[in-house]
């Protein structure tokens, strides 16, 4: 897990853990890094669901699951 977040971008990596591991609400994060409520929410949507891709890739190549899930066209930027 540690792996996959640290192979996110920055911006994505800092939303994750304000959220899901410090706990702050979706105004504090924005306050705290100075962004818009939507681009909070926008970027953890995006994080989560790369860090999915990334961790069932790993699971699949251990033989867990049966397949990895794409990313949509926008490439997880």
């Amino acid at each position: 897990m540690l792996e996959a977040l640290a192979d996110l971008p920055v911006h994505f990596q800092e939303v994750v853990l304000l959220s899901d591991i410090e706990e702050l609400s979706y105004r504090e994060i924005a306050s705290v890094l100075d962004i818009p409520i939507g681009t909070v929410m926008s970027r953890l949507h995006r994080a989560r669901r790369m860090l999915r891709v990334a961790l069932a890739a790993y699971a699949a190549s251990r033989g867990i699951g049966t397949r990895a899930p794409e990313l949509s066209k926008d490439k997880g930027t």
